[in-house]
């Protein structure tokens, strides 16, 4: 970051209050605005005050009602995980690890992390290599923290009960899918899980599977049906093969519902399109758990690569949306057309995977001028590509899962 530390501890101070509340009611963009500030504070000063104010404006969906009084710069918002991901995972390490244990929370980057463990009764230390970023956890979390090179630095010395490390997953501007491409890499890694008993090392969601050798339970972890992040837990942690958390947020006061799917990853059982379809929540899918979900609930996969299950049975799963089969007929769209207009189509929504189609275009051309809204299904079939047409199924139902 640019600006420096000193700059930020003066920021924070009650002698620049006044510069906070003006820099929150202006717009960034405006010359004159900015150049009033300018005039009673330093550039550096105002640029900062800046960044702070439009990094609480858009940490409103990650942190909730603690954005107020975040601490931290636009970059650190936008790296930083949401709220209900770092509670789950705070929540899962407090379980195995008593009252006051002390956890280290390294690449803690603003703290978002580090302030779930706190909240969830650790003792931590949080760990950056930028003095800014560890500042900035010290205040958001409320707990202690150092500027140090989580590569180099000797963990064996913290006396920690457990670890959770958030490495750098962009090269170059660009998400590294791979671990290889990490920072801190996949031998440093290694190295940090080896010297704890437990710990967690937080993964993009679309991560190479194949890349991760170190041993753990890998668990991906979906909100609201957004797959938001992959953890591989590790030591005693480690549960499962494969793990599917999702979580879905409640009516009551900021909390979420748990849903998880756990075992070996295997691929679901094929079977021919029957009554009902169903997609499923992406991290089911990504967890290669499709297997696990089908046996339980004795579906089938229409077709091997294309993530949709089928079955007799209208069932209600927090991993699935439901839709009841009207039509499966060959893709040409002057004749799904009419069809829809037949079944009295209004709005349509389209779904499709690889791309088969361009969705934003075909829905429109798809719409007609009744009531009923429907979803077709386009999808390249083997050799050829089809049109399911179905109607969503959000009421009633005969057995959950």
């Amino acid at each position: 970051m640019s600006a420096s530390l000193e700059s930020w501890q003066r920021l924070m101070t009650a002698e620049c209050a006044p510069l906070r509340t003006a820099a929150a009611a202006i717009d960034a963009h405006d010359v004159a605005s900015v150049s009033a500030l300018r005039a009673s504070y330093s550039a550096e000063l105002v640029h900062v005050a800046l960044q702070l104010a439009e990094a609480r404006r858009r940490a409103a969906e990650k942190f909730g009602q603690a954005a107020a009084s975040l601490v931290a710069d636009v970059q650190g918002v936008e790296q930083a995980g949401h709220r209900h991901v770092s509670r789950y995972k705070a929540s899962r390490l407090a379980t195995v690890l008593p009252a006051g244990a002390r956890v280290i929370d390294l690449c803690c980057g603003i703290g978002a992390d580090a302030r779930a463990l706190r909240e969830a009764g650790l003792d931590v230390l949080a760990v950056d290599h930028d003095p800014v970023r560890a500042w900035m956890a010290k205040c958001n979390a409320e707990c202690k923290a150092v500027a140090a090179d989580v590569a180099t630095m000797d963990t064996d010395r913290l006396a920690a009960a457990a670890f959770h490390i958030d490495p750098s997953r962009r090269d170059d501007e660009r998400r590294a899918w791979r671990l290889d491409d990490y920072q801190p890499g996949p031998q440093v890694l290694a190295a940090i899980a080896h010297g704890f008993d437990r710990g967690a090392i937080v993964l993009g969601p679309g991560v190479d599977r194949e890349s991760v050798t170190i041993a753990g339970e890998m668990d991906f972890i979906s909100l609201a049906g957004r797959l938001m992040q992959a953890v591989l837990w590790t030591g005693d942690l480690a549960a499962a093969p494969r793990r599917a958390t999702l979580l879905t947020p409640t009516p009551r006061a900021d909390t979420c519902s748990v849903a998880q799917l756990a075992g070996n990853p295997a691929p679901p059982p094929t079977g021919p399109l029957a009554q009902y379809l169903y997609t499923v929540d992406a991290a089911a899918e990504r967890a290669e758990l499709l297997g696990e979900l089908c046996e339980q609930l004795n579906l089938a996969a229409a077709h091997p690569a294309l993530g949709l299950l089928t079955g007799d049975r209208l069932i209600t799963s927090p991993w699935l949306t439901g839709y009841e089969l009207i039509e499966q007929m060959p893709w040409r769209e002057k004749r799904v057309r009419k069809r829809l207009g037949e079944l009295g189509a209004g709005i349509v929504e389209v779904k499709t995977r690889g791309r088969a189609v361009d969705t934003d275009a075909v829905q429109n051309k798809l719409r007609g001028p009744g009531d009923r809204v429907l979803t077709v299904f386009i999808h390249r079939w083997d050799r050829q590509t089809i049109a399911l047409i179905t109607e969503r199924m959000d009421g009633a139902s005969t057995e959950v899962g």
